[in-house]
């Protein structure tokens, strides 16, 4: 039987961004949950950014597949995540205006705000609050304008950038060069890997190869993140570990959560740009809830559970707004060719 099948990640790619995505959101928790049983897990959840990665790159291949005209893609993506971006960084905004924190006071700021280009200007500064807010949905808009360009390289090009972004993000970790946007340009391989992916799974990439490469690549990379975890290696090498242990450990992941586990993580994978924004500004209600729940673990639980209810109201609201201000525009458009 062949453990690393392809096919198992696409089918349960909705559950693993779930998976990826609470993940995240306990990796901001690992201060309540330190010193418990999950906790080692817990600590290394930064990790599910890359799950995310590999999963968003795969998947945007499909659509790249359908219709690969770089306007069109463009345009789609943006319209799944700039309104919502926006909306949240303006609520972002407005709270510090309110509590007299940094925020931008002229136009070249409001547009590195949100556009995300402060992120990538102005990183290595104390500025967040007026240049950017958050370095995720920058960085994700970036690699999406790459991602068309990636998709039609040949198999040997794209491989060959596949082995360059990762010596490149060695080197510059390895020299502490822009130390700020490692978080950034450490996760420009796994984003590339999930398009060499998409070849093997297509088929673009001979069969028996992308079996054995998947087979060790795999291994070696599960054993070099367990090293590297372990001897807490430095400059980023357990990033490219876990990279290459994916495909083993996702397969793993869809064997071990059939059923109604991965109905439950495939909802929760579809909220994952409302959680992951709305988890920044949520407060961490957790010192009050554990004023009212003592236990940990149940705290952060119930926490949990209020942030997906909380989230898949949003994203109702938001899709709601969209749909409402897109029939607006429309409608608008029509009265003014019948005027003409």
């Amino acid at each position: 039987m062949n453990i690393i099948n392809l096919d198992n990640i696409q089918k349960g790619r909705n559950a693993f961004m779930g998976l990826a995505i609470l993940w995240i959101i306990l990796f901001h928790y690992s201060q309540t949950l330190s010193n418990t049983l999950i906790s080692p897990i817990i600590e290394e959840g930064y990790l599910g950014v890359d799950i995310f990665l590999l999963l968003s790159s795969f998947g945007l291949c499909f659509s790249l597949k359908r219709d690969n005209n770089y306007v069109n893609f463009i345009k789609r993506r943006f319209k799944r995540i700039i309104p919502t971006w926006w909306f949240v960084s303006t609520f972002i905004l407005v709270l510090n205006i309110v509590l007299q924190k940094d925020h931008p006071n002229n136009i070249f700021q409001i547009i590195c705000y949100y556009s995300g280009v402060g992120w990538w200007l102005f990183h290595n500064t104390d500025l967040s609050g007026i240049y950017y807010w958050e370095w995720y949905i920058p960085t994700l808009l970036c690699f999406y304008l790459f991602a068309p360009f990636l998709f039609k390289l040949n198999t040997k090009k794209l491989s060959l950038i596949f082995i360059t972004s990762i010596i490149i993000a060695f080197v510059l970790s390895y020299f502490s060069v822009a130390t700020t946007l490692c978080i950034s340009y450490r996760r420009i391989p796994v984003f590339i890997y999930g398009f060499l992916l998409f070849r093997m799974y297509s088929g673009e990439i001979d069969a028996k190869i992308s079996r054995m490469f998947l087979c060790i690549s795999s291994i070696a990379g599960l054993i070099l993140f367990v090293f590297a975890i372990s001897f807490r290696f430095k400059y980023g090498l357990h990033f490219y570990g876990f990279m290459f242990a994916l495909p083993l450990l996702l397969n793993i992941c869809y064997i071990l959560l059939r059923g109604l586990p991965v109905r439950v993580f495939s909802f929760i994978g579809t909220l994952t740009l409302q959680l992951y924004l709305i988890h920044n500004i949520y407060g961490h209600p957790l010192r009050s809830i554990m004023k009212l729940i003592p236990n940990r673990i149940a705290a952060v639980c119930v926490s949990l559970i209020l942030l997906i209810v909380i989230s898949y109201v949003f994203s109702i609201v938001m899709s709601y707004t969209i749909k409402k201000l897109e029939s607006i525009a429309i409608n608008k458009a029509d009265d003014h060719s019948l005027q003409r």
